[in-house]
């Protein structure tokens, strides 16, 4: 599967780079990494991005982040084109400063922000010819809030990151088990964590990796095209179609134990249809675990089978989020 021109789709989760164009130097002083820093905080505020760490060497940037809304591309080029622009003002240098259009990976859901967060924070580390021997001293880079809240920025989203801990390097704080991770990678090899991800760049379980496939499949027929692409939706949007055809309301689905409208066939199209995980799909329904969004999918795909009434009432509300 070739990798799709852009995924976009709400609560996204980015891992960008973008590199010099024939790896020339992105940055020369420290006006260049100040007015990078000032692209970024503008982009945050005109995109409603949640960033969790970011670096910026010499030749590339590295950015790791999660888009509320679905507008990967367009924050993209408002924060690469900005400073290529003001790069080609000062240096009086035009043509191309970007290598290209920027490479990333698509990541799943928290139990990835760690690892990737940590890759970031220790690439000025790494290499044969190191900027620093220690993370808390590259100054363009998020790491500093992370060891200092006097540091921190108001744009970059540390409590989310901490908010992921999974107690793997003991004690009872968060942050403190931040850096004491971070800061582990220094005296052992480390794995860069997409290598092992799907083609290069789906990082995520098998199940994730699944749903994005088969969500950005290539359309058989030409008039398959409008339907591939509109599929790509939020599952609010699929939940208020399924409540909107039964006659009930989106929020009778989150009560716990409710029996409303089908409420299992609101929860399998919103599983195969949009990225959504089975956590976020709990909340969404109400449920106290996410196995139990399983249990509803499997009661869907057992009722599809038999009954040609909602299969019918399937195809009807497929049909209605794609126009």
């Amino acid at each position: 599967m070739a990798r799709p021109l852009r995924i976009q789709f709400e609560g996204a989760i980015y891992h960008v780079m973008a590199r010099g164009n024939g790896k020339q130097l992105l940055f020369y002083a420290e006006d260049e990494y100040r007015r990078m820093m000032s692209g970024l905080e503008q982009t945050v505020l005109r995109t409603g991005w949640e960033v969790f760490s970011f670096v910026w060497m010499p030749n590339h940037i590295h950015l790791f982040f999660r888009t509320p809304h679905p507008n990967l591309s367009k924050g993209m080029q408002y924060l690469l084109s900005g400073y290529a622009n003001w790069y080609a003002k000062c240096h009086q240098r035009p043509g191309h400063l970007f290598q290209g259009r920027f490479k990333g990976e698509l990541i799943e859901d928290d139990s990835y922000f760690w690892n990737v967060s940590r890759y970031l924070h220790l690439n000025p580390t790494r290499g044969k010819r190191s900027l620093v021997e220690h993370p808390r001293d590259w100054p363009w880079s998020s790491y500093r809030g992370y060891l200092r809240k006097a540091d921190r920025l108001d744009w970059v989203c540390y409590d989310l990151v901490h908010q992921a801990w999974q107690g793997e390097m003991g004690g009872s704080n968060p942050a403190g088990a931040y850096r004491r991770f971070v800061e582990s990678g220094l005296s052992q090899p480390l794995a860069n964590p997409f290598m092992g991800a799907v083609e290069g760049w789906l990082l995520g379980s098998q199940n994730f990796v699944d749903r994005i496939k088969r969500l950005v499949e290539a359309p058989r027929q030409p008039d398959q095209v409008r339907q591939a692409r509109q599929l790509l939706t939020n599952c609010s949007e699929v939940i208020a179609a399924v409540a909107a055809h039964y006659g009930v309301s989106p929020k009778e689905y989150a009560e716990r134990g409710s029996t409303a409208g089908v409420r299992y066939l609101a929860a399998y199209l919103a599983h195969r249809y949009t990225t959504a995980t089975l956590r976020d799909l709990a909340g969404q329904f109400g449920l106290s675990h996410p196995d139990s969004v399983s249990n509803l999918t499997r009661r869907a795909e057992k009722a599809l089978a038999k009954s040609r009434a909602l299969q019918a009432d399937l195809e009807t509300i497929t049909n209605n989020l794609n126009t």
